[in-house]
């Protein structure tokens, strides 16, 4: 459960914490558009998304109880050891306020929504063999935006609900665990800074999941 989630917003403070989103939305679209414009640009003559990649998986974030859900992403490889990454994250918290479920007012429950649309390099630096299958090590800094979206339910009584955005960060790596010659299984574990509220926040980012490469990339 969020923190600052569990202020009470006058009508006017609930006009200016949702401001922001709008105003933000198109650049979200817009960042997302040119990151695939640049990918099919890249896709070099005859060869169909020669060195693209498709990323998904299960997302933690850290950050009070923290946040589950679901990464999606793409990449494209302009060397066997440099890709850029676009992320977007989707993750979800459902919280009991209270030591009780059940009080005088009823069940509290607080409810958030974070998202992050990151764009950056990926530099794979190292590479091993393990069980006969290869691993590749690597290190991933991206920028972008996080959009968070909070809400408190109470029985008998309308929801509050709040929105926030904010530049972001995140520093971090993982490794690649080849399965097939196109299919591997991806570990990360990063860094993820936010700043919402005008306050910053470090969050722990730990993602698993799969990626399908189209073409070959030896390392």
């Amino acid at each position: 459960m969020h923190t600052y989630c569990h202020t009470t917003h006058t009508p006017s403070d609930h006009a200016r914490t949702h401001a922001p989103s709008a105003q933000h939305q198109p650049l979200y679209v817009t960042l997302i558009l040119l990151a695939l414009l640049l990918c099919w640009l890249a896709v070099p003559a005859g060869v169909s998304a020669q060195g693209l990649e498709l990323a998904g998986g299960w997302a933690h974030i850290t950050g009070n109880n923290g946040t589950d859900g679901f990464n999606f992403g793409a990449g494209w490889y302009f060397t066997n050891h440099v890709q850029l990454a676009a992320d977007y994250d989707t993750t979800w918290d459902s919280s009991i306020i209270g030591t009780f479920q059940l009080t005088s007012l009823g069940t509290v429950t607080s409810k958030s929504h974070l998202q992050n649309w990151l764009f950056g390099p990926r530099v794979f630096f190292y590479n091993t063999e393990v069980h006969k299958r290869r691993v590749n090590v690597f290190g991933e800094a991206q920028f972008g935006f996080s959009h968070l979206k909070s809400q408190i339910q109470l029985v008998g009584t309308p929801n509050i609900s709040t929105t926030d955005n904010s530049f972001s960060w995140m520093l971090g790596g993982g490794a690649d665990y080849t399965i097939t010659r196109h299919w591997t299984a991806r570990g990360k574990l990063d860094l993820l800074r936010t700043h919402f509220a005008n306050t910053g926040q470090s969050r722990l980012r730990v993602g698993i999941g799969v990626a399908y490469t189209f073409g070959t990339r030896e390392r």
